[in-house]
């Protein structure tokens, strides 16, 4: 954009802030007058030097118009100067798009009480209705779970109202109903990147791979493409293609891209604090972080610490936030030449040889202890057995890290 057509945009701005204020004029000539405090209330002129990485952009404001938008157009840009992105183009909108965008610009900005204003306005554009669901989620309003179980039965055939109620569980890290509410979401969206991400999920390899090739065609999410392409390589232990994978997501910034390079590079990178898989790479690469027993997702590590140290009441307690986050207990069990076997504590494999069994409830203790019992009795040796979890990241790489330091911040 040259420096011309930036005076341009500033100028349309000028004029929309310039209705303003002819309002508050009227509003004053009606007895309606702006308090002293807000009449003096100095104001601070932000001025914005030309931004490279703004200017490079290169996605069109009319394809911005909910909070998936955002993800799909593999946008890195900081929320800050999206919105800013949003606000050089707003002047050319109508006033129907032009409320609903300048509520996104709002919400980038986590103004959220300016936002939810502006899609009230719109509120009979579905994209303003999604969005305050969204804005509902991150803000953690009470009444989340109802508006968005009103939205799915007000627009039963858009696929985005499932896949906002999703969020609703991925922020509850209640993963198991999330990825339900992803699939009915894709059953109509049908983007091969969303069915390659709950293949990894489920960690059926084959089944992602046979969508890989139309996913690429389809163009989109192509960052969060190379990040699912990378995971696959890495359960496969195919260590050549999660090499070359992880060379194309070197230069990234992004958390999800600095996760790789630790995983690829075994060096610590400093995350943002919102990265819910941090906890897992430092602990896989041998360099793990203090964890709290009551927030870690390190499920697998907690689970045979339990066990090991007979302490059956946190066990089972435990073994019901499993429950209640992937909605059953997948034990492996992989033959042992020691007495008592050691665990298995790789939390980016899948286990070969194995006896699968799902562990039940609701004493998971016991029911644990003697199923070893009855296995050591039936096959005649010792068993390491392994809490084999769905590929759960797999469910926030849909959404990138923007969604992520929404829900987690």
């Amino acid at each position: 954009m040259n420096e011309k057509q930036n005076d341009k945009q500033e100028d349309k701005l000028k004029k929309i802030y310039q209705v303003k204020k002819e309002l508050e004029k009227e509003l004053e000539k009606k007895g309606i007058k702006i308090t002293e405090k807000e009449e003096k209330k100095e104001k601070v002129k932000v001025v914005y030097k030309p931004d490279y990485e703004i200017e490079k952009l290169n996605v069109s404001i009319n394809n911005l118009n909910n909070w998936f938008d955002l993800m799909i157009n593999d946008i890195d840009l900081s929320n800050q100067k999206l919105a800013y992105f949003f606000e050089l183009r707003l002047a050319n909108k109508s006033i129907q798009e032009y409320n609903n965008q300048f509520g996104l610009m709002h919400l980038l900005r986590s103004d959220y009480q300016k936002a939810e204003k502006m899609f009230l306005i719109n509120y009979n554009n579905y994209d303003s209705q999604v969005n305050l669901g969204f804005l509902k989620i991150i803000r953690k309003d009470e009444d989340s779970f109802n508006y968005l179980s009103d939205l799915i039965e007000k627009y039963p055939k858009n696929g985005l109202s499932y896949l906002t109620m999703s969020l609703f569980f991925l922020r509850e890290r209640n993963y198991a109903q999330c990825y339900k509410f992803i699939e009915a979401a894709n059953k109509i969206l049908n983007y091969s990147y969303i069915n390659i991400a709950l293949s990894l999920y489920d960690k059926d390899i084959q089944k992602g791979l046979s969508f890989m090739s139309k996913s690429y065609l389809e163009g989109k999410a192509k960052k969060t493409l190379n990040l699912l392409n990378y995971y696959i390589a890495i359960l496969m232990e195919d260590t050549e293609k999660a090499s070359s994978t992880a060379v194309m997501l070197r230069d990234g910034d992004t958390a999800c891209e600095k996760c790789v390079r630790m995983l690829s590079t075994s060096q610590v990178v400093e995350v943002p604090l919102y990265c819910m898989l941090y906890e897992r790479v430092l602990f896989d690469i041998g360099k793990p972080k203090t964890y709290s027993n009551d927030d870690s997702e390190l499920y697998e590590v907690l689970f045979y610490k339990y066990y090991n140290d007979n302490d059956s009441r946190n066990f089972n307690s435990l073994c019901k936030k499993i429950q209640y986050t992937f909605d059953k207990i997948p034990i492996a069990l992989i033959p042992s030449i020691e007495p008592k076997g050691k665990p298995v504590f790789n939390l980016f494999s899948i286990p070969k040889n194995a006896i699968k069994v799902s562990l039940k409830g609701p004493t998971y203790f016991e029911n644990l202890s003697t199923l070893f019992t009855e296995m050591g009795r039936q096959f005649g040796k010792s068993f390491t057995f392994y809490l084999d979890l769905p590929f759960f990241e797999a469910l926030r790489l849909i959404f990138g890290w923007r969604i992520c330091q929404f829900l987690y911040s």
